[in-house]
């Protein structure tokens, strides 16, 4: 069935109300015709070339090939229309607001990167940058102040601003203290060669320092191994509670237990008494108890999983304890 697009003429009163909008607005009346060309209901469809342009079916926003048509006539329709359609107003606007392009800065070279090796002889306000340094026991100037200000017992953050007022490396804190422990081993282990060598000495005083350095150490060590110990038994307690859950042992138990059991002191267990109090007999049954409980508990726990992977969803009808 063919659809029609003319308009029905009405009575006057239709008319009437066209002109009327046509006296008020300024804009002529719309005509209304029927196309002779059908156009395509779906998008995919091609359009009748004997009607419409070839650059209407092309793709929108796609590159084009060198030569083809419909960029210039683009650009020379827009820039007419644009002649036209710019009222006064707008150009005196843009001229406003249009200023002259800043010329660019010009690019200054880029300054010549120095050297490691110059920058660790040079002093400059403010200090001079962190480079990376091989720790040696062949002390530079920097690495002199360093041991100097540690053996003094100074403080990294006032060694750290001594280099910095001096215009050396302007090294942060914490890279003074680490710098300071790299240093010291590097001094201890040309010490030894030396000592090796037979070209220095242990002095007086020497030894009764070394003496109290070993109390210390041995009191120190001494902690550390408690804390050690301590450690290990509560990874004790906690094993036990993993493979025999009713135990609720705490690592003060398990060390006197084990104690007990290695010098030959432990107390009996209450099954091995030949013949048991009606206590005795209460307390083994009540263990009993708890390890049925437990066991009841694991296997339904292992079912509900069996349960849950068996459906791939989880179930409604869960069993909680």
């Amino acid at each position: 069935m063919a659809l029609h697009a003319d308009c029905l003429v009405l009575p006057s009163q239709e008319i009437g109300s066209e002109r009327f909008y046509q006296r008020k607005t300024g804009a002529p009346s719309a005509v209304h015709h029927q196309s002779d060309v059908p156009l395509p209901y779906f998008a995919h469809q091609q359009l009748d070339p004997r009607y419409f342009p070839e650059e209407i079916g092309l793709p929108v926003g796609g590159p084009k090939s060198p030569g083809e048509g419909g960029d210039q006539a683009w650009e020379d329709d827009d820039s007419d229309a644009a002649a036209d359609v710019e009222s006064d107003a707008d150009n005196d606007l843009f001229l406003e607001n249009t200023t002259k392009p800043k010329p660019r800065r010009k690019s200054k070279p880029a300054a010549k990167l120095a050297e490691a090796a110059d920058v660790k002889h040079l002093k400059m306000p403010g200090g001079r940058p962190a480079v990376a340094k091989k720790v040696t026991a062949d002390l530079d100037s920097d690495d002199e102040i360093i041991v100097r200000m540690k053996e003094a017992h100074f403080l990294e953050r006032d060694i750290a601003q001594a280099l910095i007022d001096q215009g050396r490396t302007a090294y942060n804190p914490k890279t003074i203290g680490t710098r300071w422990r790299r240093l010291k081993m590097a001094l201890q282990k040309r010490q030894d060669e030396l000592l090796d060598a037979d070209l220095t000495d242990w002095h007086d005083g020497d030894d009764d320092v070394l003496v109290q350095a070993v109390l210390k150490a041995d009191k120190e060590t001494k902690k550390a191994i408690e804390d050690a110990e301590a450690r290990k038994w509560r990874i004790v307690a906690d094993r036990m509670k993993t493979v025999k859950p009713v135990l609720n042992f705490s690592h003060k138990a398990c060390r006197e237990r084990y104690e007990a059991l290695m010098n030959g002191t432990a107390k009996p267990t209450p099954e091995s008494i030949p013949n048991p109090t009606p206590d005795i007999v209460e307390r083994i049954q009540s263990r009993k108890d708890k390890e049925r409980k437990i066991a009841q508990d694991h296997h339904m726990g292992t079912n509900e999983k069996e349960n849950v992977q068996a459906n791939g969803w989880t179930s409604r009808r869960r069993t909680y304890f």
